[in-house]
């Protein structure tokens, strides 16, 4: 349940559930939009999130923790669910994560903006997690277009996250 979370108890049940959902939507639309969700797109998405759950901001941690718990069934489940043709999936996806830009406004700043990041982050790794060589040149033509998620407006990071990051660096270096 959600609402043990710092953060996010001011959010419903449906809003929430589409922030622990934007993960494997993310996953689903850059992975699959080659026609298949290969085997390093999925174990390299699945290994992110569980990272994450212990080495995000640490405010997000327990985000993290929910949203990897059963990360995989839910990729399989949209997969599943979502319109079988990579056109048709990728417009429903579209659609469904483009609300997430007026969840993002219901957020503190930092947390709109940490996990807007998370998710650029996640989407530009899914691209690169398989094809090229060393992941080198891995990004094909059908992911670019989707890597930069152009359905979420951009969330500058907040003025107090620079000097928030310097201090955690320095507590972690004493």
């Amino acid at each position: 349940m959600w609402t043990h979370l710092e953060g996010f108890k001011h959010l419903s049940e449906e809003e929430f559930d589409l922030l622990i959902d934007s993960s494997a939507l993310v996953t689903v639309l850059v992975g699959a939009s080659d026609g298949e969700l290969d085997r390093e797109e999925h174990l390299w998405s699945e290994k992110l999130m569980r990272t994450r759950a212990y080495s995000s901001v640490k405010y997000l941690n327990d985000f993290y923790r929910v949203a990897a718990e059963g990360f995989w069934v839910r990729v399989q489940a949209i997969m599943a669910h979502y319109p079988q043709g990579i056109v048709p999936r990728n417009e429903a996806i579209f659609q469904k994560l483009s609300g997430l830009n007026a969840i993002f406004a219901k957020l503190e700043p930092k947390v709109a903006f940490h996990l807007y990041k998370g998710l650029c982050a996640l989407a530009e790794e899914v691209a690169e997690a398989s094809g090229g060589f060393l992941r080198i040149g891995a990004v094909n033509r059908e992911e670019s277009k989707w890597v930069d998620l152009p359905m979420l407006t951009a969330i500058p990071a907040p003025p107090d996250i620079a000097l928030e990051e310097e201090e955690e660096m320095s507590e972690e270096n004493q």
